[in-house]
């Protein structure tokens, strides 16, 4: 008689509260903090890392305690690093084993740049230029990101919101980035196996103004309309049956480029294409 593993699904933990961050080799300059009721401990975590084929992640693990809340710290250049609310009452979360119940995803900003030959043309997803991205979570600005392009590619620069509001709002003037230069962005995604619906996302090749911002925070209507609430969970499933047997980006391009909207065929044959070309908009997508 010979013993082993019973199964191949996620072995038994008892109370585990388990953060999983999406990606690989990423720096210690965004991390995710378990803090007491008051915020005055933090609870170091266990981390284990996984390699998988399309999908690997960065496990964080700690021993479930009530009344923690989890934050977002970045590094910054000058004085006390950023922290920022990500959940207020953490659960046990069984271990699973592909996605987890509470997931960070790291992204990069894309805008679509429009083709010219016809106004079908979706546009090409690229990477946003120089100027500001804005992510508002739960119903109030949470991050302001300065992107800087230089000859590396860009970087990501986070400003410290909480240092620039007042009662009614935001301080008039200039805020200035004081986040270190960082590669990607994080972003909460799943918590307590739900998808995150109140992330929303801007982006403006100028600084919003604070007249602007208090405007978005406190007009709904506005915020939907300026925003975009992508999907971002991932997991392996997800990122191999999403894009399986779907068109790639060449014969998008293609597609788009040629397409003549007097010929029923075509649009018939580009139906499927765009709707690929909206999954890239709606979802995260892996680089």
């Amino acid at each position: 008689m010979t013993t082993g593993r019973l199964s191949d699904g996620p072995s038994c933990e008892m109370d585990k509260l388990i953060v999983q961050i999406v990606g690989k080799k990423y720096s210690d300059q965004q991390q995710v903090l378990l803090l007491d009721s008051d915020g005055a401990r933090i609870y170091p975590p266990k981390s284990e890392a996984l390699e998988r084929e399309l999908f690997s992640s960065t496990l964080k693990v700690w021993d479930h305690i009530e009344g923690t809340h989890l934050h977002l710290q970045i590094a910054t250049l000058e004085g006390e690093p950023i922290r920022l609310p990500l959940l207020s009452a953490t659960k046990v979360t069984p271990r699973q084993a592909d996605e987890q119940f509470n997931q960070i995803v790291p992204v990069l900003p894309f805008v679509a740049l429009p083709g010219s030959k016809t106004v079908d043309d979706l546009g090409t997803p690229v990477l946003t230029r120089a100027g500001y991205v804005y992510v508002f979570y739960q119903q109030k600005l949470w991050r302001e990101l300065e992107i800087q392009v230089s000859e590396a590619g860009n970087t990501y620069h986070d400003i410290d919101v909480a240092r620039y509001r007042q009662q009614d709002g935001f301080i008039a003037g200039e805020r200035k980035a004081t986040g270190v230069a960082l590669e990607d962005i994080w972003l909460p995604a799943l918590w307590n196996n739900r998808p995150v619906q109140t992330l929303q996302l801007c982006f403006s090749e100028i600084q919003l103004s604070a007249a602007r911002l208090e405007r978005l925070e406190k007009d709904t209507a506005c915020r939907d309309q300026r925003c975009t609430s992508p999907d971002l969970s991932g997991s392996k499933k997800r990122f191999t049956d999403l894009y399986k047997g779907k068109p790639d980006g060449k014969a998008m391009l293609d597609a788009f480029s040629g397409f003549d909207a007097k010929n029923p065929v075509a649009q018939a044959l580009i139906a499927p294409i765009k709707a690929t070309r909206l999954n890239l908009q709606y979802n995260a997508f892996p680089v």
